[in-house]
């Protein structure tokens, strides 16, 4: 049982592109921008499965973090909070604060924990501010809970809220108490496959529409 934990990080990933293979309509920019997040994970996370206990996969999870990052600062400026041009140049000072630490902070040989705490409070900060503008200030006309992009939402809520203390603890742990890496880290696998899960519902069961 603990060892499927061990694998959910790419199994969860793939249930939710299986889901989005069953969309007969043409998937629209922001939930495309979702598949990809979802395709990234199980590359980086399948790489990462493969190079363990061969070489040193920190590199991977890197890529996983900026990655991941940069798509879904793209979908909640470009196309959720619809951001203006000179208010993207913000969005462009959040990636440098994710790269940074990994080039002058931890380095490529250890896990950048510090650019993965950064990165998961600001897709926190945008999932709240999103949920603040379409259940607070919309019109209940707009029924943003039926679509599928909110439940999509609701699942990098769930996911970068609890990855937020994993990463934020983990320096700490490996260098204190590194037994309890394993099992922090398969929580953490559990959290992605709530998201994918909660991606999979929206895509599946409700109305495939943008959220405006």
């Amino acid at each position: 049982m603990f060892k499927i934990l061990n694998y959910i990080d790419i199994i969860g990933p793939l249930i939710a592109i299986i889901a989005f293979l069953f969309l007969r309509k043409k998937l629209t920019p922001e939930l495309k921008l979702v598949l990809w997040f979802c395709i990234i994970q199980v590359i980086c996370n399948a790489a990462a499965s493969w190079y363990t206990g061969k070489t040193s996969n920190y590199w991977v999870y890197k890529i996983n973090t900026v990655a991941s990052f940069v798509v879904l600062l793209v979908l909640f400026s470009r196309y959720l909070l619809k951001v203006d041009r000179k208010k993207n140049l913000l969005a462009y000072a959040f990636v440098v604060l994710v790269i940074l630490p990994t080039i002058f902070g931890e380095g490529l040989t250890t896990y950048n924990s510090y650019s993965a705490t950064i990165a998961s409070f600001i897709i926190v900060a945008l999932c709240l501010y999103f949920f603040y503008l379409k259940l607070v200030r919309s019109s209940p006309e707009e029924r943003v809970p039926s679509t599928a992009i909110f439940w999509c939402v609701v699942g990098f809520f769930v996911y970068y809220a609890g990855a937020f203390f994993i990463f934020l603890s983990y320096k700490y742990l490996i260098e204190t108490d590194i037994k309890s890496v394993g099992v922090l880290w398969k929580f953490h696998n559990l959290l992605l496959l709530i998201a994918c899960l909660s991606i999979s519902f929206g895509v599946l069961c409700k109305d495939y529409q943008q959220a405006s």
